[in-house]
C-alpha cells in the first residue's frame, strides 16, 4: 500500500473565476490565505511517496511556486496540451505514473487528510459525498454494502452520493474507452468511465467528512467561512 504515486490536475482555465484567473491559475488562488494546491499537497496520505502535477493554463507560475519537492517528496509536471477535461488529463499523465495503483485529486477541491488516509487504505477506491441533491440530472453512484455498483441519474432534492473528485485507481482504468463529460463534446470524464470496470474491479466507496469545490467565487467565500470557523 506504500509508495503510491500522486497526481494532482491542475491544468483548467478556471473561467468561472475570471478576472482572478486572467493572472493566475486556479490552483493558486489563495483561499483564506492558501492556495488549494499548497492545501492539498499538505494533507496527503503517508502511502504517497511522488506527486504528478498536470499543469495547463499558466502552468510555469505552478511550477515556480511548488518547485521540484513538496513535504520530501519529488514533485514532477506533466503538461496538458489540450485542455480535455478530466479523463484527458489522466491520461496525458500516464507515461509519469510509476506506481501500479495511485491516488487521483482535482486540484481545486479541498479534502481534509483523514478521508484521503481512508481511501488510500484500499485498493481502489473514491471519495462520495452523501446529501440531498441540490439540483437535477446529477450524476451519482449507485452502492451496495459499502462498494460502487453503478452510476444513475438523481433528482433534486431526494438524497445520493455524489462523487467528491478523489479516486484511488490502478491502470486498468486507461483500458476504458474515453467517455465524455455530461454536456461536453470536447471533454473526457474520469468517473463516467469507471462503470465500464465496475464488473471486474472492485471499488470502495469513502464517505467524505470534508469536501469543497472551490471553482466559483461562491464556492471560494464558502470555504473561507469553513475554514476559519
Amino acid at each position: 500500500s506504500i509508495n503510491m504515486d500522486a497526481i494532482i490536475l491542475a491544468a483548467g482555465r478556471g473561467m468561472r473565476l475570471r478576472p482572478l484567473t486572467d493572472a493566475t491559475p486556479k490552483p493558486l488562488i489563495p483561499i483564506a490565505g492558501r492556495g488549494t494546491l499548497l492545501r492539498l499537497l499538505d494533507v496527503l496520505p503517508k502511502a504517497v511517496s511522488r506527486v504528478v502535477i498536470v499543469i495547463g493554463y499558466l502552468g510555469e507560475q505552478i511550477r515556480q511556486e511548488i518547485g521540484d519537492v513538496s513535504h520530501d517528496r519529488p514533485v514532477e509536471y506533466v503538461i496538458q496540451e489540450v485542455l480535455d477535461g478530466t479523463g484527458g488529463a489522466l491520461r496525458w499523465a500516464r507515461p509519469s505514473i510509476h506506481s501500479e495503483r495511485f491516488l487521483v485529486l482535482m486540484g481545486d477541491d479541498l479534502y481534509v487528510a483523514r478521508d484521503l488516509e481512508q481511501v488510500t487504505e484500499y485498493e481502489r477506491g473514491m471519495l462520495i459525498k452523501t446529501a440531498k441533491l441540490p439540483k437535477d440530472g446529477m450524476d451519482i453512484w449507485q452502492m451496495r454494502q459499502g462498494k460502487i455498483v453503478g452510476m444513475r441519474t438523481g433528482q433534486v432534492g431526494h438524497k445520493g452520493s455524489m462523487n467528491a473528485g478523489a479516486y484511488v485507481l490502478g491502470h486498468e482504468w486507461f483500458e476504458t474507452s474515453p467517455t465524455s463529460t455530461p454536456g461536453k463534446t470536447d471533454e473526457w470524464s474520469i468517473p463516467h468511465a469507471i462503470p465500464q470496470l465496475l464488473k471486474r474491479v472492485s471499488f470502495q466507496a469513502v464517505e467524505t467528512s470534508f469536501w469543497q469545490m472551490c471553482g466559483t467565487f461562491e464556492e471560494i467565500a464558502t470555504t473561507e467561512q469553513l475554514l476559519r470557523e
